[in-house]
């Protein structure tokens, strides 16, 4: 595992990055832009079943990407493929830009140890491989009480699960995978089962996380059902066709940031999701 970044690390320069742009984000040139991770001409087959078809794309440093298709096209399986559980057909490649240690996930449920309290729930994992176990209880309990102050739990570190709503669990899930201080972050749908409210207030949660200079956190990206939601949050949206899926269209999102709930009534953010809806039908 990399060294946990310092809490004192410089904030990082989105002026250069995709998301600086005060009016919109299509015109800025991917190739100025320095890759996190490149998918290239990445193909899966679960025996006779091909799931995903020659996908490539470059997800870049800095931003924050959605990936957006029907149910049951693949957008998990990439995922799960991205962080490297699983492995592409023969001739496609997936091209990690940062030590592979640095991608943390978010599955779609908080998937959290029931007789374990919150803050044991996301010391667990930090104590997990070689280089984890040589943290001491001080240091995993540290980071431990970071990542819960900075998803606002601090004072439920001694709840179990059980103890917590659906919306408390995953800001605990987020926590634990904040713990480990990574440059990438990979979620599974997050929010989907949460109730509308709960989840448009973590949506702008996890964007002040992502924007918080206090993490080493440069890079997200969400697979996520929601029209909505993928605009709201994201620099660029990826469009997935049906299974086997490929990348269908890439969108650009011309909102600035930092970004607010109230945005969902701007023009922009109107007029992009009638685009995507308008696509959406189309497949």
């Amino acid at each position: 595992m990399a060294a946990i970044r310092s809490l004192a690390e410089p904030a990082r320069d989105r002026a250069a990055g995709p998301n600086s742009n005060s009016n919109s984000n299509s015109n800025s040139s991917p190739s100025l832009h320095t890759n996190a991770i490149s998918i290239q001409d990445c193909s899966l087959t679960f025996g006779s079943v091909r799931v995903l078809n020659q996908v490539s794309l470059d997800i870049q440093s800095g931003e924050f990407m959605s990936i957006l298709g029907p149910s049951g096209c693949g957008k998990s399986t990439l995922l799960r493929l991205i962080l490297g559980l699983l492995s592409p057909d023969r001739g496609g490649a997936i091209v990690h830009h940062v030590p592979r240690e640095e991608i943390g996930i978010v599955f779609q449920k908080p998937v959290l140890m029931p007789w374990q309290t919150a803050i044991q729930n996301i010391e667990l994992p930090l104590s997990i491989g070689p280089q984890r176990a040589k943290q001491s209880k001080a240091e995993r309990r540290e980071k431990a009480e970071w990542s819960l102050e900075l998803v606002g739990l601090t004072d439920f570190r001694n709840h179990f699960p059980q103890q917590l709503s659906g919306g408390m669990q995953q800001r605990i899930a987020i926590a634990r995978a904040l713990a480990a201080n990574p440059s990438i972050l990979l979620m599974d749908e997050p929010f989907g089962a949460l109730d509308e409210f709960t989840r448009e207030k973590l949506n702008i949660e996890l964007l002040r996380l992502w924007a918080n200079p206090d993490t080493g956190l440069n890079t997200v990206v969400m697979v996520t059902h929601s029209i909505q939601e993928s605009v709201l949050m994201s620099d660029r949206i990826v469009m997935m066709s049906p299974r086997p899926a490929k990348v269908q269209d890439i969108v650009h999102v011309p909102l600035s940031h930092p970004r607010e709930a109230e945005m969902q009534e701007h023009p922009e953010f109107l007029s992009t999701v009638r685009e995507i809806r308008k696509q959406v039908k189309a497949l």
